[in-house]
């Protein structure tokens, strides 16, 4: 399959498409951009920072890079590829396919997926772009070599033309509807994958005191969007070092809630075997 980078960004002040302008994009009412020189643009305006370096910090892009370089969440990036391929399946192959990964963090996933996208034969071509509010990730991802558009940029405002991506990737994030449906065509779909009821529960049964095991949620109502198929992916991870087991806490919402006690305990473990439990579904913009 084609890939190609997405290419239908707009300003963020005022929504205007920008081009290319020397070394940065500029829209035609003169704001303009500079690419750093990893590739990527920072479209994230002050109105949309909650401070003054927003999301994940340095340290942490690279934690996150370092545990997934291991392998270790291959297979929810598998079951996203799943997923993607059968949504594509119910596309016409002649027109192309804009793919936005919605925090995209370092490009793990979007990389994992266009090498798969890459490996199977066909004509359709795909459109891909990154975006996340971290700096940090934006940077880490646009080092790889990927062929995708990076921005730095926020889910409430993202930085495309209305109607000009076809399909949303949110893993692990913060979904923004209002943003989603705002460039999105009807029919347009919105992947959600999110943590099932066993997902970590080793990491969790030792740094918290009690683990309360709750049932997989059903599909959560969304406006303007049509709830469709919902997959689970359950797998294994073996986590073979106190160093990769420290990276995969500092990349959960878990690093800000263990007690110390709890850090204790696990920094103990010199290796962990862990579960993968996920949930994939699918949502379809609507008229």
């Amino acid at each position: 399959m084609p890939l190609a980078a997405a290419s239908d960004l707009v300003c963020p002040h005022d929504g205007l498409p920008l081009a290319v302008r020397g070394a940065g994009l500029a829209c035609a009412r003169g704001h303009t951009f500079d690419r750093a020189k990893e590739g990527y643009v920072n479209l994230l305006t002050v109105g949309d920072k909650a401070s003054r370096d927003p999301g994940d910090s340095k340290e942490m892009v690279a934690a996150r890079r370092r545990l997934l370089a291991t392998g270790a969440y291959d297979g929810i990036a598998g079951a996203l590829c799943d997923a993607v391929v059968r949504d594509l399946a119910d596309r016409p192959a002649s027109r192309p396919v804009p793919i936005l990964d919605a925090g995209c963090g370092e490009g793990f996933y979007l990389d994992f997926l266009a090498r798969h996208l890459a490996a199977h034969a066909g004509g359709r071509e795909i459109r891909l772009a990154g975006i996340d509010i971290s700096k940090w990730a934006v940077r880490a991802a646009a080092k790889r070599d990927t062929p995708a558009a990076w921005a730095v940029a926020s889910n409430r405002r993202l930085p495309f033309a209305a109607g000009s991506i076809d399909m949303i990737l949110c893993l692990f994030g913060f979904p923004v509807w209002e943003g989603f449906a705002a460039v999105q065509p009807v029919g347009g779909t919105v992947l959600m994958v999110d943590p099932g009821p066993d997902h970590l529960l080793e990491l969790r049964a030792i740094i918290y005191p009690e683990v309360r095991r709750n049932e997989r949620p059903p599909f959560v109502p969304v406006p303007g969007y049509v709830p469709g198929v919902e997959h689970a992916h359950r797998s294994t991870a073996h986590l073979p070092t106190a160093a990769v087991i420290a990276d995969l806490l500092s990349m959960t919402p878990h690093a800000h809630r263990a007690t110390q006690d709890g850090r204790a305990r696990l920094a103990a473990r010199a290796s962990l075997d862990i579960t993968i439990d996920v949930t994939v579904r699918t949502y379809t913009r609507a008229r």
